[in-house]
């Protein structure tokens, strides 16, 4: 078991801080995803609707198989629900960009709450760039909620300006972290 754990966990940024780098990276993909959504916000969306659909026929599918091994009726209900919810998302995008946009809205702000409290409650060195981060994710949230109707336009801005911020707040704690010393 790897003895490596999440700064949030941390009391200070001392201990592992050899993985200064996989934070780095992370922003660094966060940085690269969220350019591409603001570059080509149409195909963006329309792909994150399409994966969502066979997300939940795959899900449907899996539980119809372990369902059908166990004869259990309510797993079959369940499965065939799924695999029909994904062929209607697949079929109606819109209605999928509509129920994304408040699922992404719910979740920005529960990340960002909880990056939030853990920013102001360890107040680690880089702990601003947390604060911050989970600012923007809250306001995010906040408007994709007020505006589910968003144009893919809208939705494609929104989570492409979230990577950004995302991405440079690793980046900026993956900086801080690397500027420590390691201890056993």
């Amino acid at each position: 078991m790897s003895d490596f754990v999440w700064p949030e966990e941390r009391t200070g940024l001392e201990r592992d801080s050899s993985k200064w780098w996989l934070f780095l990276a992370l922003g660094a993909v966060s940085i690269i995803v969220g350019v591409f959504l603001l570059l080509d916000l149409f195909t963006a969306v329309a792909t994150v609707a399409l994966l969502a659909a066979v997300g939940l026929v795959v899900t449907g599918i899996s539980e119809l198989v372990s369902a059908g091994r166990y004869r259990q009726t309510l797993g079959i209900i369940a499965g065939a629900v799924l695999v029909v919810g994904g062929i209607l998302a697949a079929a109606w995008p819109s209605i999928t960009l509509w129920v994304l946009a408040v699922i992404v809205g719910i979740g920005l702000i529960i990340s960002g709450v909880v990056r939030i409290m853990g920013a102001l409650s360890l107040r680690v060195e880089g702990w601003g760039w947390l604060f911050t981060g989970g600012l923007v994710s809250v306001v995010i949230g906040v408007i994709a909620l007020v505006w589910p109707g968003a144009t893919i336009l809208a939705l494609g801005i929104l989570l492409g300006l979230r990577m950004i911020m995302f991405g440079v707040s690793e980046i900026m704690f993956a900086l801080a972290l690397h500027g420590r010393p390691v201890r056993s």
